[in-house]
């Protein structure tokens, strides 16, 4: 299936998301970038995490780039040489946001899974935001804080102590995030797609 939805976000930049119901070999013959990904391709073992990482290489060509532009920092987060990547998967979806400014991007599927380790995630204060029998929002809030972390960019953050949701509103969310003395500020927009939540987390200046 080609590009499943192109979201505009306020800078100009756009989401893009891929449903993915192709084959392996489907999204082979799709890319037109040289072989260089293939070493790559070859070292991930299970045929499903390969399909996801093909889907994130058609997007790419979708926003005019390839394999060859992204780099990987000793945490595992990519990178461009001029601004911002961020990637995400879930089941039958793939996506990707480039941009100028500091992006995390993150899209889960509802599922009851959640409802039996929000208590690792959500602080006390979090319970006033979050409803704790509802799946959509507690999926919401593991996502927004994904998102977060995702372009915060560093390791052993503690999701519950180091990442406070601060408010969300309709679909619109406000995170404080902090390591090491070291405090950013994100805006997280929201987008519901059939049974997943997507969160795009934007640096604010």
């Amino acid at each position: 299936m080609p590009l499943y939805k192109k979201i505009k976000i306020k800078n100009g930049d756009f989401i893009l998301i891929w449903r993915i119901s192709e084959s392996k070999q489907e999204l082979l013959n799709n890319l037109k970038q040289n072989s260089l990904y293939k070493s790559k391709l070859s070292s991930i073992t299970s045929e499903t995490k390969q399909i996801e990482f093909l889907s994130v290489l058609n997007l790419l060509e979708n926003l005019g780039f390839s394999y060859n532009d992204i780099q990987y920092d000793i945490n595992g987060k990519p990178h461009l040489s001029e601004g911002y990547i961020s990637i995400s998967h879930s089941f039958e979806f793939s996506t990707v946001v480039i941009s100028k400014n500091k992006v995390g991007i993150d899209i889960e599927k509802f599922r009851e899974k959640i409802l039996k380790i929000y208590k690792k995630f959500i602080s006390e204060k979090e319970y006033e935001i979050f409803n704790k029998e509802c799946i959509e929002s507690l999926t919401k809030a593991w996502s927004i804080k994904e998102s977060v972390y995702k372009a915060f960019g560093h390791n052993g953050i503690d999701f519950k102590k180091n990442i406070k949701i601060q408010s969300l509103n309709k679909n619109k969310a406000f995170v404080l995030i902090n390591k090491s003395e070291k405090i950013e500020k994100y805006n997280v927009d929201l987008f519901k797609i059939s049974n997943y939540i997507c969160s795009l987390a934007q640096l604010k200046k």
